[in-house]
């Protein structure tokens, strides 16, 4: 299974959104099936960007207690303007690369130019 970029954003997204900061469960993600979720699911954890109290369950089993790494966030903070992920995603097309050191930077890079745009300072 190839990753794919914009389900990792959704999951990390919805992590984020949870009141508590926690998520006690993963809810159903639209569009991906189960074992799609769960394999981005398994990587974020491998990253650092998600953090969980059971990472020994079954391949049937939900995600239990799910939250973001301060990492998590700051990706999450890179990419949670949709113009910045497409022009991140638009970017990552471009040099054929689709891992998180280089997607963060591409990111970053973006924000910087829309802040730069707006007269503010970027250094």
């Amino acid at each position: 299974m190839r990753r794919d970029p914009d389900l990792i954003r959704t999951i990390l997204l919805t992590v984020e959104a949870s009141e508590t900061g926690e998520l006690l469960r993963l809810p159903p993600i639209e569009g991906h099936s189960s074992d799609a979720v769960h394999f981005h699911v398994r990587l974020l954890l491998e990253a650092g960007l998600l953090q969980t109290a059971m990472p020994n369950r079954g391949p049937q089993q939900d995600w239990i207690v799910l939250r973001l790494s301060w990492a998590g966030y700051d990706f999450v903070d890179h990419v949670r303007d949709p113009k910045v992920w497409r022009t991140t995603k638009a970017g990552a097309a471009k040099i054929g690369s689709w891992s998180l050191d280089t997607l963060s930077p591409l990111a970053k890079a973006a924000i910087l130019a829309k802040a730069a745009a707006l007269g503010l300072p970027t250094g």
